[in-house]
């Protein structure tokens, strides 16, 4: 995971630059995520993996599937990616696309893991209390899991706090342990 990180990072870094010249995030966000989507899938990756397949062919399904998105641009960055076998960079590319556009919009993704959904009221004290503390405006993805037993957990970039029941009954275990 590292080393696709590692890889993607330039070409990401120039797709955001093309991005910013052409002043078209939104596009750019669209497609690189159609695209990144195309690669998870398994048998769009049995393809790409399968040495009969060139890669202008690649290009053409991509192109074809993506359909209204896909810009002049898009598909030459797609073609080079393919032209030296990265196309499965992609969902990295895409991922780190975001967090660029997000810095430079000053905005932060936050990953809300609760045991139950949570309401629009306890989302808003959220949102305020990150707002305060990273001086970001937030977006949230909400993500249920039953066996946090209760409380939430927040992933905000690098900052992770656990306030789930389970993450509790963990940290007592390890300091009885301790």
């Amino acid at each position: 995971m590292a080393e696709k990180i590692t890889i993607a990072r330039p070409y990401t870094n120039a797709v955001f630059e093309l991005a910013q010249t052409e002043k078209n995030y939104d596009q750019w966000s669209r497609v690189l995520n159609v695209f990144a989507d195309l690669v998870r899938d398994s048998e769009m990756q049995i393809l790409i993996d399968d040495p009969r397949y060139t890669s202008e062919q690649l290009v053409g399904l991509f192109v074809e599937i993506g359909g209204d998105t896909v810009t002049e641009s898009a598909k030459n960055f797609i073609k080079i990616l393919a032209e030296n076998d990265r196309l499965s960079i992609l969902p990295e590319v895409a991922a780190l696309f975001e967090q660029l556009r997000a810095e430079i919009e000053g905005t932060l993704e936050v990953e809300i893991i609760s045991a139950k959904p949570l309401t629009e009221e306890q989302l808003n004290e959220i949102a305020s209390a990150l707002k305060r503390r990273l001086g970001r405006e937030v977006t949230f993805s909400r993500k249920i899991d039953e066996s946090l037993l209760g409380g939430i957990i927040i992933r905000a970039g690098d900052l992770v706090i656990d306030g789930s029941a389970i993450g509790k009954l963990n940290q007592l275990a390890a300091s009885l342990l301790h």
